[in-house]
């Protein structure tokens, strides 16, 4: 029995086509959205994100390497609807394999980024995790579901 399941010729499309939008959306908040904030002693609010002056350096290389892995993720998907350059089949599988895993990989950063932050700010009066740490968590999980539902879905004949 084959693994693939037979539907409209539309689903795949529409499936890349989410993943696609997710994406650059996710990609475009982790560079000008915060990951989390958190309050001093003396009610200063600060942010975790590129323009935060109290992030540290790793923090920031690690926001970029997610917004980065974002854009790839949308760059596949738009390739998947709509190959503007000839590649060999086999590179293609392969870089849809690799979105798959970046995508999943936007999820898991995520996680070890929200514990560097929670351990960071442990002293703060208040803290709490901002729009970017939500869009890797859960635009995250979708992407990587919608690109894995549209590599296994067949448009029915």
């Amino acid at each position: 029995m084959d693994s693939t399941e037979k539907t409209s010729t539309n689903t795949k499309p529409a499936l890349y086509l989410g993943a696609f939008l997710i994406s650059v959306v996710g990609g475009i908040l982790f560079f000008f959205a915060e990951f989390s904030w958190w309050q001093g002693a003396y009610s200063w609010g600060y942010d975790f994100a590129l323009y935060g002056e109290f992030v540290p350096w790793y923090g920031k290389v690690i926001l970029v390497i997610l917004g980065l892995a974002y854009l790839f993720v949308a760059f596949v998907s738009l390739y998947k609807l709509y190959p503007f350059i000839k590649l060999p089949e086999d590179v293609v599988n392969l870089l849809e394999l690799i979105a798959i895993v970046a995508a999943l990989a936007v999820v898991g950063l995520t996680v070890i980024v929200a514990i560097i932050f929670a351990i960071m700010v442990s002293d703060a009066t208040d803290w709490d995790f901002g729009t970017t740490f939500y869009t890797g968590l859960l635009g995250g999980i979708v992407a990587t579901a919608l690109l894995w539902f549209a590599r296994k879905t067949e448009p029915a004949k």
